[in-house]
């Protein structure tokens, strides 16, 4: 929706379009590896110790993670069965 509001010339449903199309590019795999998320997180940390700035993100421990596991897994199916719908309706 706000690509639509930025970009007045593509329509929502060819952003749908090409949205769909990048799924099906990277086959739905919308996770992060844990040393990538550790990498940021270490360094989001840092910049913020450096200004002074209130880290507002908490370590994450075994079961945080397991946890959002589950969730992204989820998420993955529901959007997968979204877009295999949108395309048997177009």
């Amino acid at each position: 929706m706000h690509f639509t509001k930025v970009f007045t010339d593509i329509s929502l449903k060819e952003i749908n379009s090409l949205e769909r199309a990048y799924l099906e590019l990277i086959e739905y795999r919308l996770n992060i590896k844990g040393s990538e998320y550790a990498k940021y997180y270490f360094i989001l940390r840092t910049a913020a110790e450096r200004m002074n700035v209130k880290f507002p993100l908490k370590p994450i421990n075994v079961d945080n993670v397991i946890e959002l596991q589950k969730k992204a897994m989820k998420v993955k199916e529901h959007i997968k069965e979204q877009h295999t719908e949108s395309r048997k309706t177009h």
